[in-house]
């Protein structure tokens, strides 16, 4: 079932065609592309269509990339999706894809817990995702607050902040301790640490790198068998009289 009554995709592609949305593109993909290093062999999946895959990842690559996006999304198929399917219940196995890319699609869920949930059950060990999420203390977002929805940003169902995003990831056994911040008015973008209290109205959007963990103990015996020396009994002390009458 579909959370939300506009589509994200048609929503998302009307900004980011914007002067605005395109500064913020521009920043999203060039990250993309300087933390997205795919080996041969690998799967990328991406829930969400955007359109501008081509900006962070080469022709080469395109082949790995598996889009999965809502069925009332689009009536027509397109054929850069790649599977049609509910974000809350993948119909995909488990730990089957290398990366996962979550551009700006929790804002638009109505438990985006699930989808994280999701996406870990998706990964294999040790695989990577990302997610591109606004920042809900922009200056363009509370512009677009104040003016009751008729300001220059794109609806969302809800905000999330990047410290509710980490700490959620790191429930789930991810490694997510820094984000990046992008400041489309100057054009660069700013790496903060997790749990910092410092926010830039500047900053509309965000991305996060988390990688997932798996331990298990390894066992194993010594072949000097040095536990079974440590815990032999000690010798008890023979009596001074006792070892009187032996002599005797």
């Amino acid at each position: 079932m579909n959370s939300v009554n506009k589509s994200p995709r048609v929503v998302l592609d009307k900004w980011y065609s914007s002067p605005a949305g395109q500064r913020v593109r521009d920043l999203e993909a060039g990250y993309l592309k300087t933390q997205l290093f795919p080996y041969y062999g690998q799967t990328i999946i991406q829930l969400g269509v955007l359109r501008w895959e081509h900006c962070f990842l080469d022709d080469y690559w395109l082949p790995s990339l598996h889009i999965i996006e809502e069925p009332l999304v689009s009536d027509t198929n397109e054929p850069e999706i790649s599977i049609y399917s509910n974000y809350q219940e993948l119909s995909i196995t488990s730990e089957i894809a290398d990366w996962v890319i979550i551009p700006h699609r929790l804002e638009y869920e109505s438990d985006w817990k699930i989808v994280l949930e999701e996406a870990e059950r998706i990964l294999k060990p040790e695989g990577t995702l990302f997610v591109l999420g606004f920042n809900p203390w922009c200056l363009p977002h509370l512009t677009h607050f104040v003016s009751r929805g008729r300001g220059n940003f794109p609806e969302c169902k809800g905000l999330l902040s990047r410290d509710t995003v980490m700490r959620v990831l790191q429930a789930l056994n991810f490694k997510a301790d820094k984000s990046v911040c992008f400041y489309p008015g100057q054009a660069k973008m700013k790496s903060t640490g997790y749990e910092s209290r410092h926010w830039s109205v500047g900053a509309v959007s965000y991305a996060i790198r988390a990688r997932k963990q798996r331990y298990c103990l390894l066992t194993g015996t010594s072949p000097w068998r040095i536990r079974s020396l440590i815990h032999r009994p000690a010798p008890l002390p023979i009596p001074q009289d006792a070892s009187r009458e032996q002599s005797d």
